[in-house]
């Protein structure tokens, strides 16, 4: 088998760059967009007599993105925690007058 040249122009290397973009940005979504097309191109791909299997696929995608929801949504708390200075002024610490 021989290897094609990669002949990439701009317009190719801006558009993977904004994919890469918006996949590290919006990775909730991007990853949902993903599972969409993967989904629709199994669905031309595979031969009817396998769709049973999809709905487990689908399911264990869902789940996947729900844990990268999950784990994105608990770093962004983690940040604004570390960003937020503390206050002393909840009752029953002893600075609260």
């Amino acid at each position: 088998m021989v290897l094609q040249n990669l002949d990439l122009n701009l317009r190719d290397v801006v558009i993977f760059a904004v994919l890469v973009w918006l996949f590290i940005r919006y990775t909730w979504v991007m990853s949902a967009l993903t599972l969409i097309a993967g989904g629709i191109a199994l669905l031309v791909i595979l031969p009817a007599d396998l769709y049973y299997s999809l709905i487990p696929l689908a399911l264990i995608g869902f789940g996947l993105g729900m844990l990268i929801h999950h784990y994105q949504l608990r770093q962004l708390t983690l940040r604004r925690e570390a960003r937020t200075p503390r206050t002393y002024t909840k009752t029953g610490d002893g600075f609260h007058p």
